[in-house]
């Protein structure tokens, strides 16, 4: 669960990042996953009308989407809108994989938008596109994950006029994991260089060559966007950051921290990550944490020790730098 504009500003973040444009890659991922979790689902059922499938709005809804219209369709081709949407390009993939599952056919597709309406176009390609697989990830699976449904006060939740719906004033929508890391995927293979990003602070231990500039730009855009915040970490104590975790991690859904030790002479923080939803986005927010509540610049190290997946965040030099 992760705020919208926090999103769209993290998408174009690793986008300035990697000097890359990511649009057709985010969409191609959204897509996939769609297509997946439909077909996991055992929703084949839902018909060739997609207006009409049951629980289409409810779900759209709950998952922070806009509401769509169909405005023109043929035998080849159809011209939908999405009001109210979310992010671009993710809105285009998932409605596009939605369309091709109603009419059992591939369709290209693009998109604009204007004045908060997205226009999606679809046309009948005649092309033979293998079913997504279930996508794997190099960090430990936790036997019981951490969800947002454990810490979220949701009766705080509250439906928007226009549609989707807010949560502290942030209008939020669902993000799998499968999504984040098809998009990974798609997008490594096209990175070149790594600009306008602290690398030299980012050590992963699971992560190597391209995967590892990516897992970089992740974690220094989501540290760039947590010190945008101005949130307060006010740590007097290693318990502390537990609490810490919980309200800046676990409550998007992205983990927490557990059996954390401070060295009282460097500050060092190690500490266990459970329940990751990405070691990168978790890293690099924890790491915004500890420069904010010490005043100081650190490094992070990801790993995984004995199954565990463990956070080091060490001062970057023995003297305190002020973060700007």
């Amino acid at each position: 669960m992760v705020g919208v504009s926090w999103f769209n500003s993290f998408i174009s973040n690793i986008e300035m990042r990697l000097s890359l444009s990511l649009g057709r890659k985010l969409a191609h991922a959204a897509s996939e996953t769609e297509e997946f979790f439909l077909i996991n689902q055992n929703r084949r059922k839902l018909g060739s009308n997609i207006e009409r499938w049951q629980g289409l709005s409810e779900d759209r809804k709950s998952r922070g989407l806009g509401d769509i219209e169909v405005i023109n369709q043929s035998f080849e081709t159809a011209n939908i809108l999405v009001n109210r949407f979310s992010s671009g390009p993710m809105e285009a993939g998932i409605l596009a994989s939605s369309w091709e599952f109603a009419k059992k056919k591939r369709y290209k597709f693009r998109w604009s938008d204007s004045g908060g309406v997205l226009l999606v176009d679809l046309e009948l390609d005649d092309i033979t596109v293998p079913i997504p697989e279930e996508m794997t990830f190099s960090w430990s699976r936790d036997p019981s994950e951490v969800i947002p449904s454990d810490v979220v006060r949701w009766e705080d939740v509250r439906e928007l006029e226009l549609g989707g719906w807010e949560l502290d004033g942030d209008r939020k929508a669902m993000i799998h994991r499968d999504l984040i890391l098809r998009f990974e995927e798609f997008s490594i293979h096209n990175i070149q260089s790594l600009t306008e990003s602290r690398s030299e602070d980012y050590n992963w231990e699971l992560a190597e060559g391209k995967r590892a500039l990516w897992w970089t730009a992740l974690a220094d855009t989501s540290r760039h966007l947590f010190m945008e915040s101005k949130r307060h970490v006010m740590i007097s104590e290693a318990k502390d950051w537990i609490s810490v975790s919980i309200r800046n991690l676990s409550s998007y859904g992205l983990g927490m921290i557990s059996d954390p030790e401070i060295d009282l002479e460097t500050g060092e923080l190690n500490a266990t990550l459970i329940g990751t939803f990405h070691p990168a986005i978790s890293g690099g927010i924890i790491l915004g944490c500890w420069e904010r509540s010490t005043g100081s610049k650190g490094r992070v190290t990801v790993s995984l020790d004995d199954g565990k997946l463990r956070v080091k965040i060490s001062p970057k030099r023995p003297s305190p730098i002020r973060v700007d």
